[in-house]
Parts: structure tokens; sequence; C-alpha cells
């Protein structure tokens, strides 16, 4: 919905950190596209995603303004680093 992209952008300018369901909402790509990117190295651990909590099976977390920042790099240099299998 609209309130949640606008929630979503809002959180991004305080520096807030979002779960995979906002981002994709946000950067309107499905969660499954953004753990692909995440594997392929277009997100980088500790800079662009993070997990909420210090173990392997918490949740990852997403910065909208740096994801959005790679994606825009990615695809000015080379668009099909965005596409993935």
């Amino acid at each position: 919905s609209l309130r949640k992209v606008n929630d979503a952008a809002e959180a991004a300018q305080v520096g807030e950190w979002l779960d995979a369901r906002d981002l994709g909402t946000a950067l309107k790509v499905s969660e499954r596209t953004l753990c692909r990117w995440r594997k392929a190295g277009l997100f980088k651990p500790g800079v662009h995603w993070r997990r909420k909590f210090p173990c392997a099976n918490s949740p990852v977390l997403y910065h909208l303004g740096r994801c959005n920042e790679a994606m825009s790099e990615a695809t000015a240099r080379s668009p099909h680093l965005l596409e993935t299998d």
C-alpha cells in the first residue's frame, strides 16, 4: 500500500533498517529477489544488510537508502548484474 511505501521511505531517512517485506515493497521487488541479490554480492553484509539478532537463524534487515544506491550503481555499470537466476 502507499502508506507502507511512505513509512519505508520515512524510515530510510532516519537511518532505520527494514525487513525484507517492507524493503521489497519500497523497491518494488520480491523478497526472493532481495535474497538473490544478497547472495550474488550486490548487497554487502554490515553495509546493506544485517541480522536482527546475532545468530544464523535471525531475520535479515536491510538499509533502504544503501540498497537503493547499490541497485542504481549496479544498473549504471552493468544491467546484467541484477538479472541473477
